[in-house]
Order: C-alpha cells, then structure tokens, then sequence
C-alpha cells in the first residue's frame, strides 16, 4: 500500500471515492472486488473523523425495531454476522444487559416482546460462523438474577433485564485499514493527507476532482466516471463547489468518554441505562470503560464543561461503576448525521444519485450514519455507480473470507511502526499512534513508547530534529484539544 498522488492523477478511474472514512474506504473496497478502477483520496488519514469515534460495539440493531425499521434491522443483524466472519481476530460476542423497570412502556413485558421479535428476525444470525462466534437468543432475566450480574443496580422499582447478544471490536481502526489494505490488494489506489479542492465538471458531469497534496503542496487534476462523494462532514462543502446547494440535513457532534478504570462487574457485559430521555451504553473495552454517546448540533461549541457535564450523566447514569473518582483517559469526538430520529441521530443513511436528483451526472454522494452497517451501505452505493458505467455482473457474494489485515499490529513498537510507515501509508506521528499502532487509542501514550515510533519515522521519511518536535508536539495537542472541545484531527 504505497502512497504516489501522481500516480492517481496519471490514469483515468472508473470510481473516485471522496473520503477515507469506513464509509469511504468499504466503497473503495466493494468496487475493488468487482473489478472497478478505483481511487480513492483522503484530506487527513484514513479514519481520523468519526469512524475514530466509537464506543467499539457492533450493533445487530435492535434500536431499529423501536420504529418497526425491520429492513434495517436485518441489515444490521447481517452485517454483525458478516464482521464476526471475516475478522475473527479482532472482532468477538459480547452480552448486553438492559434493566426493566415497572410494566409500562420501557417495562418487562415490552423488553420481552421486542427480544422476542428481534430474535424472530435474527433466526440466520450465526449462519456459516464457527461455534466460538455465535450469538445466543436473548432472554429476560430475574430480577434477582439482574442483580446479581450487576450488584449495586438501583433496585426499587425493578422488575429484571434484557439480556442479548451484539460483538464488539477491539480496534476499529484496525477494521478500517483492514478494508483498505484489502481494496488496494485488489487494484484500489489511495492517499491519505490529499485534499479535494474542487470537483471537476463538463457541462452537466463530473468528471474528477483536483486535489492538493498536502505533503507536497502540489495540485493534481484526478479523471473518473463516477465520483462518490463519502466525504462525511465536508460532503456539503464539495456539493457547494460543484454548484449544488441541498442540504444533505444537521450535524451533530457525538461524544464518548474512555475512564481510565477497571470493569467493576464480574461479568464483561456492556449495560444500558435511560438518563434524561436518552439512552446510554457503559461498555468494557480492555482494560478500560467506555461511556455514550453523547449528542448536541455541531454548531454548538462546547469545551470542558461539556465534557464535565457528560461525566456527571454517566455518573448518575451508572452509579454501581463509581466513575466519580475515575480519570477520563480520552474524549472521543466526531460528526456525525442529525435528523429528527432517536436522540437527534438520523435514522438513516443517505444515499443520492445527483443526476436524478439534481441533473448533474456522475456525481453520487453517500452520508452514513453506523460503523455498523457501514459496508453493506457502501455496496449499495457501488452497485449504483456499476449501474452508471454499464458494468455488468456487479451482484457478487459478500465477503466470506476473512480480511487478512483484520489484527493487531505486533512485535516492538520500532518494528510496528516500520509496517506502519512502509505498508500502511502512516505519514504523521499521529497517523501511526493513533490509528495504525493501536498505541494511542485508549488514551495517552508514554513518552518511551512515542519516542520509539518517531525515531522509526523519521528514518524512514527523512524527519529532521524540527520534524519530530513538530509531530510530537501535535500529538500531544490531539489529546489537548480532543478534551476541550477543539477540532482535534492531527
């Protein structure tokens, strides 16, 4: 997987992808297995927004049936069966416990329907896993049996739990570069740290984008058939530049909090709770607690207060875990769809075809909304650019195999940061640590460990004494900036 924007720019594409998130980089992957030309450009690094943003959950749907979204809930219960399939290694079952309290609409009897419905709909959930990944049905616990899993649950008023099964993944960005190490194995080309400036047409098509390198600071003119436009949060801004004004809807800014503090339960089962109309999740991940998600509209700017805030809802949420001592380790922050669904978070993913819906050919523009679901999304939106190219047998089996790059990175740090930097198009400190390492994921790394991978990189780029000052020093303002509410991409 090496990095050449000249090398993009040198040859016509059937498919140029816009955005290096999981949206983006399952599209470039989908349109690899099938045959596609494709190119695919990032501004920053592959997964830096907010696919880095997660509470690490793999959800097989369940929230859907709450608005009888039946398709998407069978969605959501494949695409859980499918991650569990082909990345074994990173990707595993994990319990989830809802207390019920009293018998009305949030009561017993409404959890036990919908566990039953959900498992009605869900009876292919472990098709063609090995037994050491399957899900088992959900049942409803005893109120003495809830207690016991979680010891110190408010106990007035409760009447049992909900117990069922979605998966968790130890380390999305792994997952993510996974799908892009497997598109440019199949033929993809990508780079990461090259932004879009504007989308280029002809008349009516577009036929490209031009982009800067922002290693260089050289422009490119990039030729393609298609364009998908899977830039997430700067999606509008790209349609604005090609002369489109719709509105692609409200962002919203969502937050999840990592403690730095040990599961307390005996059992690693993540546990729900409603606080203030909304619901949250508290999830063992390692050796650490995650805590969300938290939602308010992007234009709001809120810094450590709205931080402190959020702790003091999980803590009242949650008060068996005692987090009020605990140390957040990392705020996790990212833009992500809004519309009038549950807790303001668009219900839906967004999938436009502009030469339908605004006459302007070649253009489609995807928003996603679930790390979830993310690939199936994607397909969906390949499957319409083959339909656009006149390209046949576009309909392929999904993916059986298992991703070969779905693992964590191993050895010493000096060495996982040469794989980084060599196989993995790691351009910045930040690059490496955060989201190809698996160092910096769960808060900050330590200074022996940093330093290791900067003394790597900069033999392998040519880095001066500056440099590394420079991408260190950044590193550590991501952290900074990422607890009090700044923009925190490095």
């Amino acid at each position: 997987m090496r990095r050449d924007v000249a090398a993009l720019a040198a040859v016509p594409h059937d498919l140029l992808v816009v955005g290096g998130g999981i949206y983006g980089v399952t599209a470039a992957y989908e349109a690899a297995r099938r045959g596609l030309a494709v190119a695919l450009v990032e501004a920053v690094d592959f997964g830096a927004g907010a696919s880095w943003n997660s509470l690490k959950t793999i959800h097989g749907g369940l929230r859907h049936l709450q608005r009888l979204d039946l398709r998407s809930h069978r969605e959501s219960v494949r695409e859980r069966r499918t991650l569990l399939r082909i990345a074994p290694a990173i990707v595993r079952p994990l319990p989830f416990l809802v207390p019920a309290y009293g018998h009305g609409p949030r009561g017993r009897e409404v959890l036990a329907a919908g566990l039953i419905l959900s498992d009605l709909l869900s009876l292919d959930r472990n098709r063609g896993l090995p037994a050491a990944r399957h899900l088992p049905p959900a049942r409803m616990l005893s109120r003495n049996d809830t207690l016991a899993r979680v010891p110190g649950l408010r106990a007035h008023g409760l009447a049992g739990g909900a117990l069922f099964f979605d998966a968790q993944v130890d380390s999305s960005e792994r997952l993510t570069i996974a799908f892009l190490r497997s598109a440019t194995s199949a033929g993809a080309q990508a780079a990461n740290h090259c932004e879009v400036i504007a989308l280029r047409r002809e008349g009516a098509r577009v036929m490209g984008a031009r982009v800067r390198d922002r290693e260089s600071g050289r422009e490119h003119d990039l030729t393609a058939r298609v364009v998908l436009n899977a830039a997430g949060p700067g999606a509008s801004r790209l349609l604005e530049g090609a002369g489109l004004a719709r509105s692609l809807g409200p962002l919203l800014m969502a937050q999840n909090l990592v403690f730095d503090a040990r599961w307390p339960l005996p059992e690693r089962l993540a546990v729900g709770a409603r606080t203030g109309g909304r619901f949250l999740f508290l999830v063992p991940w390692r050796d650490r607690i995650l805590a969300g998600t938290d939602y308010w509209p992007a234009e709001e700017r809120r810094g450590p207060e709205g931080v402190a805030r959020f702790r003091d809802e999980v803590a009242e949420a949650f008060p068996w875990a005692s987090l009020g001592a605990a140390r957040i380790a990392l705020v996790h922050r990212g833009l992500v769809p809004g519309e009038g669904g549950a807790e303001g978070l668009a219900p839906r993913p967004l999938l436009r075809d502009h030469e339908t819906a605004d006459g302007l050919a070649g253009l489609i523009t995807l928003l996603g909304v679930k790390y979830t679901t993310a690939r199936a999304v994607a397909e969906r939106a390949v499957l319409l650019a083959c339909r656009k190219l006149g390209r046949p047998g576009a309909e392929i089996s999904p993916p059986g195999e298992p991703l070969p790059w779905a693992r964590l990175l191993e050895g010493p740090f000096a060495e996982q940061a040469r794989v980084a930097v060599r196989e993995e198009m790691a351009g910045t400190l930040a690059d490496a640590v955060l989201r190809r390492l698996d160092l910096g994921t769960a808060g900050p790394a330590g200074d022996a460990e940093v330093a290791a991978v900067a003394a790597v990189m900069a033999q392998e780029l040519g880095w001066d004494e500056g440099r590394v000052a420079a991408e260190r020093a950044a590193l550590a303002r991501f952290y900074e900036d990422a607890y009090n509410g700044r923009e925190a991409i490095p």
